[in-house]
C-alpha cells in the first residue's frame, strides 16, 4: 500500500515548527528516550496481573517488529489494525508497529462484522490482532469471516492472554509464541514526523465511521499541550478504564505515559470497584475518562469509606458536560475534576488547568493548549464576540490530516483557512475559557462514546416491520445521554418491545453500547416543509414523558 497520502500545508508546518509545536522527532524517538531513561520503571500493568517494565516491553516489541518485518513482509506505511482490550499487549503492539514503520488502527473490542468489513476495508489493513475469546465471544471466528470480504487481510495474530486457543490446530500465529523467539538485531523503520502514525475510526453523523489521519506531529504535539497544562510528571501513574482503541484510552493510557516516563495502569473491564481497587493497589496519581466515570467514584467512596484514594492528584474528564455540583464534590475530597475537551480529529486542544481559578475550574471547560487557536462563529461563519453562543473553531498543531479514503468529508470539516468545525456549540468569556453548551452533529454521548443516531436508524429500517425511524438522545444522571428510538410501524397489530429491538441490532452486528434503550410509538415523524424530521420536537417529548414518569414515581 505504500505510506498514506495526506497533504500538508507548507506554511502552517513552517509555522508550527518555528514554534517548536512540530520537529523531526516521531513517537518512536520518544519511547527509546524513556527507555533509556526509566529502563527499570514500570512502564505498563493491567489488572490481569500482566506487567512491563520500559526495558521489558523494548525487548519484546522488538521480536514482535521483527515478526512484522521478516515474517508478515509488512512495508512502510502499511496499515495493522488492533482489536483488543485494555491489556498490557495493547501497548506492546503498538511500540512494535512503530519499530517497524506500520500504521495503527485501534478497533473496540465491541464492533461485530460489518463495523469491522467498514474499517478494515478503509485501510486496507494487512494483519489484524484479536484476543481468543473475550467476554464468551469468539474473536478468531469473526476475523475469519471478516477476512473473507477485506482481500487485504492476510494475517491473523491471536493474542490468548487467559487460554490457549486453536495451537493444536496450528492455523494461526500467536503472540505468546512469537515472543519466544529470539530478537533480530534492532533495524526500526524509522519513519518521518509528517508521516502518518495512527487510524483512529469516530463514529460522526455520516454514515458508520470515519477514519481519523494522524501524524507523529500531530499526536506529540497533542500530548505536549496537554501534558504542559495538566502538571504532568514521570512520577505520575495513570489509570486507564476507558478503551484503548478509544482516542481517550490510546493518547492518554498510552502515548502521554510513554512520552512523559510515566506508568500506566489499564482496566481490561471497568467497574467503579475495580477502578477504585486499582487506584488503592498500584497508587494511582491520575485518572481520565468520561464524566459517567466521574459521577461513578465520587458516589461509590461515599458508600465505601475504608477505600484509600489518597494518592489521586487529578481527574480529567471529557465526553460530556461536567456538573459544577460534580466538580464542588470532589474538591470537598481532596480531589481536582478539570474537563478536557476536545475529539479524535482535534484533540485535547482546550484544557482546564489544576491552577486556574476555583470559578473558571467549577464554569468553563479551559483555554486552548499551547500554540491552538479556537474562535467562535454564528451560522454563517462570522466570529462572534464574548458570552454569543456559537460553533467552536480550532486551528492547531494537533488538527488531524483528513479522513481516510473521505477527501469530501475531510473538506466539510476542515476549512481551506485550516480551521476544524467542530459541530459544537459554545460560548467564550471575556477571558478566552469557553465553555460547551451543546452540538450541531447529530450523535448521542453515551459514557463518553459516540453514537450515531444516523447509524442506528439505517439499522433499524432494516426490520420488516418499521417504515420509519428517528432516533434521539434522552438524559440519564450516569450515563449522560442514552438513546431513544422513535418508531412508525408498518402493522400496528404487531407491536414491537425493547427485547425485539435489541435482537434485531445484535442480528445486524451492531455493538452493543449503540442499542437503543427506550421506546416510543408514533403514527408519524414530525418534519419541516423541506421534509427534515424535527428531531428537537422528538426530544422535547422524550423529556418531557421522563419528567412525568419521575414525578409519577414520586406520587408512589
Amino acid at each position: 500500500m505504500g505510506k498514506l497520502a495526506v497533504e500538508i500545508d507548507k506554511k502552517q508546518a513552517e509555522k508550527y515548527r518555528k514554534q517548536g509545536l512540530w520537529g523531526d522527532a516521531t513517537l518512536l524517538d520518544y519511547w527509546l528516550l524513556s527507555v533509556r531513561s526509566y529502563p527499570d520503571k514500570a512502564m505498563v500493568a493491567d489488572d490481569q496481573g500482566s506487567s512491563y517494565t520500559y526495558r521489558e516491553l523494548d525487548q519484546a516489541s522488538d521480536r514482535l517488529a521483527a515478526y512484522l518485518k521478516t515474517e508478515c513482509k509488512l512495508e512502510e506505511g502499511d496499515i495493522v489494525s488492533v482489536q483488543l482490550p485494555n491489556w498490557t499487549e495493547f501497548t506492546l503492539i503498538l511500540i512494535a508497529c512503530l519499530k517497524a514503520g506500520v500504521v495503527v488502527n485501534p478497533l473496540l473490542t465491541g464492533f461485530r462484522e460489518s463495523e469491522l468489513i467498514h474499517r478494515l476495508s478503509k485501510c486496507s489493513s494487512k494483519l489484524i490482532f484479536v484476543p481468543g475469546e473475550f467476554r464468551n465471544y469468539d474473536h478468531v471466528e469473526l476475523a475469519q469471516k471478516v477476512a473473507e470480504s477485506v482481500p487485504s487481510l492476510k494475517k491473523i495474530v491471536i493474542v490468548d492472554k487467559h487460554a490457549p486457543y486453536g495451537k493444536e490446530e496450528g492455523k494461526w500465529d500467536h503472540l505468546s509464541d512469537i515472543l519466544e523467539r529470539d530478537a533480530l538485531p534492532a533495524a526500526y523503520c524509522r519513519g518521518e514526523a509528517d508521516d502518518v502514525a495512527i487510524v483512529l475510526f469516530t463514529s460522526g453523523t455520516e454514515s458508520v465511521g470515519k477514519g481519523v489521519m494522524l501524524t507523529h506531529n500531530n499526536l506529540i504535539a497533542n500530548m505536549k499541550g496537554y501534558i504542559s497544562m495538566t502538571d504532568l510528571h514521570s512520577f505520575d501513574s495513570m489509570i486507564m478504564p476507558v478503551p484503548l482503541s478509544h482516542a481517550t484510552g490510546l493518547m492518554y493510557g498510552v502515548i502521554v505515559p510513554f512520552i512523559t516516563g510515566m506508568t500506566s495502569v489499564l482496566l481490561e473491564r471497568y467497574t467503579v470497584d475495580r477502578c477504585l481497587d486499582m487506584i488503592q493497589q498500584e497508587k494511582c496519581t491520575v485518572i481520565e475518562g468520561p464524566t459517567v466515570i466521574a459521577y461513578d467514584v465520587m458516589r461509590r467512596i461515599e458508600e465505601r469509606p475504608d477505600v484509600d484514594i489518597s494518592s489521586l492528584r487529578f481527574f480529567y474528564c471529557g465526553g460530556a458536560p461536567i456538573p459544577r455540583t460534580l466538580v464542588e464534590k470532589a474538591l470537598k475530597k481532596g480531589i481536582k475534576v478539570l474537563g478536557v475537551y476536545g475529539s479524535t480529529e482535534s484533540a485535547p486542544h482546550c484544557i482546564v488547568s489544576p491552577y486556574f481559578p476555583t470559578e473558571k475550574v467549577l464554569t468553563t471547560d479551559g483555554l486552548p493548549v499551547p500554540g491552538t487557536e479556537i474562535k467562535v462563529v454564528d451560522e454563517r461563519g462570522n466570529q462572534v464576540g464574548p458570552w454569543v453562543e456559537g460553533e467552536e473553531l480550532s486551528k492547531g498543531p494537533g488538527v488531524f490530516m483528513g479522513y481516510i479514503d473521505e477527501p469530501e468529508m475531510t473538506s466539510a470539516a476542515i476549512d481551506e483557512e485550516g480551521w476544524y468545525h467542530s459541530g459544537d456549540l459554545c460560548i467564550m468569556d471575556d477571558d478566552g475559557f469557553i465553555r460547551i453548551t451543546g452540538r450541531k452533529k447529530n450523535i448521542i454521548i453515551r459514557g463518553g462514546e459516540n453514537i450515531s443516531s444516523v447509524e442506528i436508524e439505517g439499522i433499524l429500517m432494516l426490520h420488516e416491520n418499521i417504515i420509519e425511524a428517528a432516533v434521539v438522545s434522552y438524559p440519564d444522571d450516569r450515563m449522560g445521554e442514552k438513546a431513544c428510538a422513535y418508531l412508525v410501524l408498518k402493522d400496528k397489530d404487531k407491536p414491537m418491545d425493547l427485547a425485539q429491538i435489541q435482537a434485531h441490532m445484535e442480528k445486524n452486528g451492531t455493538a452493543k453500547y449503540k442499542w437503543p434503550e427506550r421506546l416510543e410509538f408514533i403514527d408519524s415523524l414530525p418534519r419541516t416543509e423541506t421534509g427534515k424530521v424535527q428531531k428537537f420536537k422528538l426530544r422535547e417529548d422524550v423529556r418531557r414523558k421522563i419528567k412525568c414518569e419521575a414525578k409519577h414515581m414520586e406520587v408512589k
